[in-house]
């Protein structure tokens, strides 16, 4: 012995038990390789797919469909206050879920008040949040429900008495104004029907003088609007003196010979299909009328 332990380091061997029986050693060999070796299909004529190929399927489907995690929900802390449960929600401070408790109770307070008042059972539907009203048996609750309710109907027929009045009078108002304005109406058609009057004159009177009339008729002549057609046009200055000086000069009159030949001339058409004669005169015309345009046109720019 050394003085910090054996100064022989033993090292681990494997036992040796002896040499096994090789038959033995074979059969389980073969029995470990027995499903993979000399195996024929079950059915002749289908080939099955390979483990390997299982497998890698199988992990497929695994990475397209992910795993769902199931998350534990914790248990929140609650408080019963009568028959109702109030829950303390995720994320909600201790100071907010306690106050919320306390309106709770002061409104489950209330309704016992009310209930023990009215002998009435207030009921609630955590769920739905429906709230009922129960008769309690053994209380007559309708005399004091009557009489409350003869109350409120006093003030609504009061309301509704005002409103009858106001309603009325509104009415009284829009009678008074169709009244007025149907008034006016009448009157407006009697002074027409002065205006327009008949007068029968007897078989046999005497007419000194036309009747006299202070109403023009609807499509007379007024001072300062023109009549349509004697408006005056920009040539009417320019032909105004030929007009004037035509009956200084006394001109002969035409043989109606001429006259029927004029007549029967046809200015329809083309121009070219009229006889030379009475082409150049329609040009000449033309050629004034320009002239004397583009002079009326020169005058306001001297």
């Amino acid at each position: 012995m050394g003085r910090f332990g054996p100064t022989h380091r033993k090292i681990p061997v494997p036992k040796r038990h002896g040499v096994r029986d090789p038959l033995k050693r074979l059969a389980e060999k073969e029995a470990s390789i027995k499903d993979k070796i000399n195996n024929p299909p079950k059915e002749h004529d289908v080939q099955e797919v390979s483990n390997r190929f299982k497998r890698f399927m199988a992990l497929t489907k695994e990475v397209n469909q992910p795993r769902q995690r199931f998350k534990q929900k914790k248990e929140m802390p609650k408080l019963r206050i009568g028959n109702t449960v109030v829950e303390k929600r995720h994320r909600e401070s201790e100071e907010s879920f306690l106050l919320r408790a306390s309106k709770v109770q002061h409104d489950r307070e209330v309704e016992a008040d009310f209930g023990a008042k009215f002998g009435v059972e207030v009921e609630h539907d955590d769920t739905t949040g429906v709230i009922r009203v129960i008769k309690r048996k053994g209380i007559e609750v309708d005399g004091m429900l009557q009489k409350v309710s003869d109350k409120k109907a006093g003030k609504s027929n009061k309301r509704k008495l005002k409103a009858i009045d106001t309603a009325k009078a509104k009415k009284a108002m829009i009678i008074e104004k169709k009244q007025k304005t149907l008034e006016k109406q009448r009157e407006e058609e009697d002074l027409l029907l002065r205006e327009y009057q008949y007068e029968r004159v007897p078989f046999g009177e005497v007419v000194k003088e036309p009747p006299t009339l202070h109403t023009l008729p609807r499509r007379a002549v007024r001072d300062g609007v023109p009549r349509p057609g004697s408006k005056g046009l920009l040539l009417s200055s320019l032909l105004e003196p030929t007009q004037t000086e035509e009956p200084d000069d006394p001109v002969p009159k035409k043989t109606p010979k001429k006259k029927t030949t004029e007549a029967k001339l046809d200015l329809k058409g083309k121009r070219k299909k009229l006889p030379v004669a009475t082409r150049m005169k329609i040009e000449r015309e033309q050629q004034s009328v320009i002239e004397m345009y583009r002079q009326l046109k020169k005058k306001p720019k001297q």
